[in-house]
């Protein structure tokens, strides 16, 4: 809900589906994405020093090498009609 009056609110604004979301809910990150959210951010610290990150217990995205998660995150994106961009995301504001 709050996603959605967010993105009314403030149209340009960069607005994440983060890995809370998809630890919270299965689908969480892609459902983020459908009520306004407007960016992901896959996990590309390695694996070795993750463990240092975590911020919540049983955050998604842990366990997979960078490459790996990109590709599943990618793949979640896509059933939801989605193209996921790589360039770069500078605010319209």
């Amino acid at each position: 809900y709050l996603l959605s009056v967010v993105r009314i609110l403030l149209p340009n604004v960069l607005l994440p589906a983060t890995t809370a979301l998809g630890t919270m809910d299965e689908n969480g990150r892609e459902k983020g994405l459908l009520c306004g959210a407007n960016v992901v951010m896959p996990n590309l610290s390695p694996l070795s020093v993750r463990k240092n990150y975590l911020l919540y217990d049983n955050k998604i995205c842990t366990d997979s090498e960078a490459a790996e998660g990109l590709e599943q995150l990618t793949t979640q994106i896509q059933k939801i009609g989605y193209e996921i961009s790589v360039s770069r995301g500078d605010s319209l504001n």
